[in-house]
């Protein structure tokens, strides 16, 4: 295999990467929003009283730490996109000079 066709390879491999982690930041979204949220509006309706309002303060909690991951996952994906098109170029530009 030719260094540009491993080159190609690699790099397309970082950004099938960074899809998946974005594709699992929007499924942790998901959870937080529908899922999570659904949860607790049936617990509030079902139970009254300050071990309610404890249990969801905590869970509400949870809620937002999930979201931070989520937001850490994009961030991660969009870093790796950037760092892999940077390098993609340079690799691209090192050909074209000695080769």
């Amino acid at each position: 295999m030719n260094i540009k066709a491993r080159i190609d390879i690699d790099f397309k491999h970082a950004m099938e990467q960074a899809d998946e982690l974005e594709e699992l930041s929007g499924r942790l979204c998901d959870i937080g929003k529908v899922k999570f949220d659904d949860t607790l509006t049936l617990i509030t309706r079902a139970w009254n009283g300050q071990n309610c309002m404890d249990y969801t303060r905590k869970a509400a909690t949870f809620r937002d730490s999930l979201y931070e991951s989520a937001e850490i996952l994009k961030n991660t994906a969009v870093l790796i996109r950037n760092t892999a098109q940077f390098i993609y170029a340079a690799e691209m530009a090192a050909i074209s000079i000695c080769g």
